[in-house]
């Protein structure tokens, strides 16, 4: 009986080491990054839109020009074109790929009110004042 003991303790002290060791066992994993930012969002102030009509066809738009109360000189802007949308300027759908911006106007800074004018020109692909209905702008610092 004693020898029975002594070998289910050895058979118990020997599971519980392959056990021990698969509870250790290591896994590779790789370097990675991960971590969480924030910032403040604002908004960039619209004053006006002015569509720049086709000199020799006026039913074609050759740019967008916006006046802008922010200072947003070193920004990417971007504008999109939609159709359908609601008269909010909700819904529908995008026409085109959107239209990079440049800064027509220099920020102005004693102007009343300070302000810049971008120019997002369309001249690239013949866009019909029929085929929108809404006008965007994106600004990304």
């Amino acid at each position: 009986m004693r020898l029975s003991r002594v070998l289910l303790a050895g058979v118990a002290v020997a599971a519980a080491g392959i056990a021990t060791s698969a509870f250790t066992a290591s896994n590779d994993v790789p370097d990675s990054v991960a971590g969480y930012g924030q910032g403040l969002v604002t908004g960039a102030e619209i004053d006006t839109i002015h569509y720049v009509r086709n000199a020799d066809d006026g039913t074609i738009l050759d740019a967008v020009e916006f006046t802008v109360l922010t200072d947003i000189s070193t920004a990417t802007s971007t504008m999109t074109l939609k159709i359908g949308a609601d008269s909010q300027g909700d819904g529908g759908t995008v026409v085109g790929d959107p239209y990079a911006c440049t800064v027509k106007t220099p920020w102005n800074a004693g102007g009343t009110p300070p302000s810049l004018v971008l120019i997002c020109d369309t001249t690239g692909s013949v866009r019909n004042f029929e085929d929108f209905n809404a006008v965007g702008l994106t600004v990304v610092q």
